[in-house]
């Protein structure tokens, strides 16, 4: 004997893997985030376009300056991680290769924030 099913009643429990409403949000918050931290960021560019390299450097050893901006790095690891993850996670079906991206992925974005930061503390510490 088979039973109709409406279309609902044959979705129900194959939607996300319960975690999509909180990437969702984290993403909105790293975007709103976002705005006045690369709007500081283009700033500070902006500031030192034409200057020269001892001040440019001097500009980024600023406290202020230096924290901005380690901010905006890290604020757009975590957006770039979040975004790529999301886009892993709907379009790649082989799950071997879903989790391989996702660790390249995770592997990338903590590389790339690393590095920023890195060089960041370096100009700004040592100059």
């Amino acid at each position: 004997m088979s039973i109709s099913r409406t279309p609902l009643a044959r979705a129900r429990g194959l939607g996300s893997a319960k975690s999509g409403t909180a990437d969702f949000w984290r993403q909105r918050v790293t975007s709103v985030l976002g705005l006045p931290l690369i709007a500081g960021a283009i700033l500070v560019i902006v500031s030192n376009i034409g200057a020269d390299y001892r001040s440019a450097i001097e500009c980024l050893r600023r406290p202020a300056v230096a924290i901005l901006l380690l901010l905006t790095i890290l604020n757009f690891c975590v957006h770039m991680r979040i975004g790529m993850q999301i886009i892993i996670e709907d379009y790649i079906h082989n799950e071997t290769a879903k989790a391989l991206l996702l660790i390249a992925n995770t592997g990338f974005v903590a590389a790339a924030g690393v590095a920023g930061a890195l060089a960041l503390v370096k100009i700004a510490a040592v100059g």
